[in-house]
């Protein structure tokens, strides 16, 4: 069950400083236009409030709101508290163009979040307009850096890291010899898709004809029949969590044990709950997590969140923690919360996060981080014991 974004959102006492800035806040009033003005930094955020991905957007959210926190029981931003104004886009391309126009109209002067790529990409025009930072924080098709958009910046890495990471694993670990690779139709899950398949073009992997999905689908009958015909040694899916645990369960029940893998946009817990016993033993390419690391700032961050949230954080709350931390550091630097200003700081901007190192390639690509392979054990996510 998702929990309504209004019941988790309160107070957080300071906490340990983490990467540039440090950051906690009780904005009671953090959803609220009314707060912007003299001493606030209003900061819009779009992300999936409703719907089958609700979850990763409130897990996304947390984490920047935590970062706020923080930024805030230290002094804020030059001064200026951040206050974050919430839209759902509901991973969708016409809920995100109306969620972007209303933050515009509100007078945010940065956007920070995302989670699906199709929902991302037809807002970037607005925010390109009003001239304000569009940080994503989880949506990672390299298409969203193709626009020729000065003011967007990526701190999930894109999809050219996660098809080598995938290649690589298919060919030196699985040693896979025939692959099929099944996408859901969406911007995100057809860039990886695509980009896979070309990364496995010349090597050992005989890569079968993308399946092309429905996210609506539910019966995967007729993939796995292709599966079965074509005698397929793996699946690579490149969609989202809620399909993915249908997919693998309809694969199992149809006994065919092969290795099936997921891209990073069904790294959830959901979707080891809803798989149940057909989750286990599965893979996830996916770039560093926050749970993987072992360094003060990252265990503050988790000990953080969980206090506040009272859960452990989600894939993807790191990035959205660092996406905020991206602000502020650029602000900083810039030393004015002019957008203009922030922008051009961003472009130069190093800074160590939680997910690695954080700067940005000229048109917005994130770099400093890497990719794992995860497996599924004993219902929770694991570094696979041998990684490409």
């Amino acid at each position: 069950m998702t929990i309504p974004l209004s019941v988790r959102r309160g107070g957080i006492a300071a906490l340990m400083v983490a990467a540039t800035f440090g950051v906690a806040s009780s904005p009671a009033n953090a959803a609220s236009p009314r707060a912007q003005g003299s001493g606030t930094y209003l900061v819009g955020v779009s992300e999936p409030m409703t719907g089958a991905e609700a979850q990763a957007g409130t897990e996304i959210y947390d984490g920047e709101l935590l970062a706020a926190q923080r930024i805030n029981a230290h002094g804020g931003v030059l001064g200026s508290k951040i206050v974050l104004k919430e839209e759902d886009d509901a991973c969708d391309p016409q809920t995100s163009v109306n969620a972007a126009n209303k933050l515009v109209s509100l007078g945010v002067k940065a956007m920070v979040g995302g989670y699906c790529s199709s929902a991302a990409q037809p807002a970037e025009s607005i925010y390109a307009r009003a001239g304000i930072p569009n940080i994503q924080s989880a949506a990672n098709s390299t298409t969203l850096t193709q626009g020729g958009f000065h003011n967007v910046f990526l701190v999930d890495p894109g999809g050219n890291l996660q098809a080598k990471e995938a290649a690589n694993f298919f060919t030196k670990i699985l040693k896979t010899k025939k692959l099929v690779i099944a996408d859901d139709q969406s911007t995100y899950a057809v860039n990886v898709a695509q980009l896979t398949a070309a990364a496995l073009k010349h090597s050992s992997v005989g890569v079968l004809p993308i399946q092309a999905v429905p996210n609506t689908t539910q019966d995967f009958s007729a993939v796995i029949n292709t599966i079965r015909s074509d005698n397929a040694g793996a699946v690579y899916w490149t969609g989202y969590f809620a399909q993915a645990a249908e997919f693998v369960r309809q694969l199992r029940q149809a006994g065919l044990h092969i290795p099936f893998v997921t891209a990073d946009g069904s790294v959830d817990p959901t979707f080891i709950k809803d798989a149940g016993a057909a989750a286990q033993g599965t893979y996830a390419t996916i770039s560093v997590l926050s749970s993987f690391l072992t360094g003060p700032a990252a265990r503050s961050f988790d000990a953080g969140y969980l206090k506040e949230f009272h859960a452990p954080p989600g894939p993807y709350s790191a990035y959205g923690y660092d996406g905020v931390l991206a602000l502020a550091n650029a602000a900083k630097k810039a030393h004015s919360l002019a957008p203009a200003k922030v922008i051009a700081a961003l472009h130069h901007l190093k800074f160590q996060g939680l997910t690695g190192s954080v700067s940005f390639a000229p048109n917005g690509a994130r770099l400093g981080a890497h990719f794992v392979v995860l497996q599924v054990r004993n219902g929770a996510y694991h570094l696979a014991p041998r990684q490409p």
